[in-house]
Parts: structure tokens; C-alpha cells; sequence
């Protein structure tokens, strides 16, 4: 990964295997991105989850995806839990779901369409609930992108492309 320009490092797709284990609920935590700008921004979202595979048992549980967003900003910094929830109902987890947003609501039910930041963290909480029957299987990809208001950098001034953004196609 030597020398890729920043912008690759502002997105990140993950398989999730959850599996019930007749536990009252069942969760994985991955951290799907992880960005360390420099400098503080403006910066918007996508996030989405797809299910791949699920079980058709006649109950296979209700399937959250909660995502997890921590912003910093000098030595600053905040968690907000549940900064978007997606809800699969037990109708659902039909292979082929997708649920995708690059919008949330803040405490007072603003929308909520960018933030600011320097640093952001972003993990979800993959959680399968709802009764599933033990060793019911549900496989999801979940992914996220970010990108800043404004990119830019101080050596495009110089016209100096060291992520050969001038090659674009």
C-alpha cells in the first residue's frame, strides 16, 4: 500500500457471518474505516448493508446493523452510538436487501447530511435478535465511504499530483 493516495483509505467493505446461538441477542463489532485527515473538514457519508445469504427457518430473528461514529478534531474528540441504525425486520433478510443512507437525525430530529472532523472511526454493530433459532446464519456486507467538502491539497497549488488525480477517467 505504498504510496495510494488518502482517498483510498476513506471507504471500507466488510463480510459479517453473524450466527444466533439462542442467546437472547448475538454481536459482532468490526471497525470498518478508520481516517486520519491532517486537518479539520466537512465530510459526508454513505453507509449501506446488503444481506447475502439468510436462513429459511420460520423464525430468522430480526437483524440490526448499528453504526458506531467517533469524530475528533484537535484533542478533541466524541462517540456517537448509534449514529444510524438499520433495522432488517423478520420479514426480511431476504437475500438481495440493501439498506443504504447518507443521511441520519440528530437528537432533535434535524437531518443531518455532514459533520466536522479530523479523525474518524467508524464501527458497526452487527446484531441478530429476535428468537433467531440457534445456528440460524445471516451474512451481510456492510460498507462505508466519506469524502471531505472541500479536497484541497496544498501541493495541487504547485501542480504536484502525487495520487495522479490529474489522470482521472
Amino acid at each position: 500500500m505504498a504510496n495510494l493516495p488518502p482517498w483510498h483509505l476513506w471507504g471500507g467493505t466488510l463480510n459479517v457471518n453473524l450466527i444466533a446461538s439462542g442467546a437472547p441477542f448475538d454481536i459482532i463489532q468490526p471497525q470498518v474505516c478508520r481516517i486520519a485527515y491532517g486537518r479539520p473538514d466537512t465530510w459526508t457519508f454513505l453507509l449501506w448493508t446488503k444481506v447475502m445469504n439468510s436462513p429459511n427457518a420460520p423464525n430468522p430473528g430480526v437483524v440490526q446493523v448499528r453504526w458506531n461514529l467517533t469524530l475528533g478534531i484537535g484533542r478533541s474528540a466524541i462517540s456517537i452510538n448509534d449514529f444510524v441504525i438499520f433495522l432488517l425486520s423478520p420479514l426480511l433478510p431476504t437475500p438481495g436487501t440493501r439498506l443504504f443512507t447518507t443521511t441520519t437525525a440528530d437528537t432533535e430530529s434535524r437531518i443531518l447530511t455532514d459533520f466536522p472532523a479530523q479523525d474518524i472511526q467508524l464501527n458497526a454493530n452487527c446484531i441478530i435478535t429476535g428468537g433467531a433459532a440457534p445456528g440460524s446464519v445471516v451474512d451481510l456486507e456492510i460498507g462505508a465511504f466519506f469524502a471531505p467538502k472541500t479536497h484541497n491539497r496544498p501541493e495541487w497549488f504547485r501542480r504536484e499530483y502525487s495520487g495522479e488525480e490529474d489522470h482521472g477517467k
